[in-house]
């Protein structure tokens, strides 16, 4: 029989998958750290190429600035001072030219209601080429809101508000409105109008002239297919309406 004896005064433990562990933890932590210090570098080198642009871009806007600057100086010369007051008339006449009136008037029609009345239209064009519309309409307050809600739907007017409103003077004396008179107002309406493209005009033009057309067959199939009296016939060949003769008979 044999007796084992440990003499030990620590007791042994095995170290080994614990050193495994951390010599693992510390090649990912490296590997972490490799990876950081490589992203960080990369994304300094596109802070380094951004600064260099936005100087390039600086210098470049300065010296359009300076270029600017120069030829703003130039124009205002006596001599080239007739020059740019001209070219600002051309540019006012062409922006006139560019609005169209009878555009603007078809687009209205489709969209203002019986009771409403537009008695003045002004066009604004901002710097940046943005059309805006100021409007007076004169009506009773149901039917412009029924107006705004119809531009609001419609493509060519973008956000139309009230921007102004007072009483309407009337018919009576001094000016005044009749008691029993509906009460109007009139109203200023601010709207951004967006004209329609030349493709978009001649769809429309298209889809109006369709719209004839089918209007025109209807009525044609309409008339072929309720033949006229004797009488009638008479006064459509003659194109206008022939009363019966006195002494006859109406032909039933």
């Amino acid at each position: 029989m044999q007796i084992q004896l440990n003499l030990a005064t620590r007791p042994y433990t095995d170290h080994r998958p614990l050193i495994r562990q951390l010599r693992i933890g510390m090649a990912a932590m490296a590997l972490l750290l490799l990876l950081l210090g490589l992203g960080m570098l990369h994304f300094h080198q596109a802070a380094l190429r951004m600064e260099a642009r936005r100087d390039q871009m600086n210098s470049v806007l300065a010296r359009l600035q300076q270029q600017e600057q120069a030829d703003r100086a130039s124009m205002q010369l006596p001599q080239n001072a007739r020059v740019l007051t001209q070219a600002e008339y051309l540019n006012h006449l062409f922006d006139e030219k560019s609005f169209s009136w009878t555009e603007t008037m078809e687009d209205l029609e489709t969209t203002l209601p019986a009771g409403v009345e537009v008695t003045a239209i002004e066009p604004v064009r901002d710097k940046q080429g943005r059309l805006t519309l100021r409007l007076r309409v004169t009506g009773q307050r149901g039917p412009v809101v029924d107006l705004l809600r119809a531009m609001e739907h419609s493509p060519r007017f973008v956000h139309p508000r009230i921007v102004g409103e007072n009483a309407a003077s009337g018919n009576g004396p001094n000016g005044l409105q009749p008691v029993n008179a509906p009460l109007l107002v009139n109203f200023d309406l601010l709207a951004e109008y967006s004209q329609a493209t030349l493709a978009e005009r001649k769809a429309a033009l298209e889809a109006r002239k369709r719209n004839q057309s089918d209007a025109t067959s209807h009525a044609a199939e309409q008339h072929t297919s309720s033949p006229a009296k004797p009488g009638q016939r008479r006064a459509l060949l003659h194109g206008r309406p022939m009363p019966p003769r006195q002494g006859s008979a109406v032909p039933r």
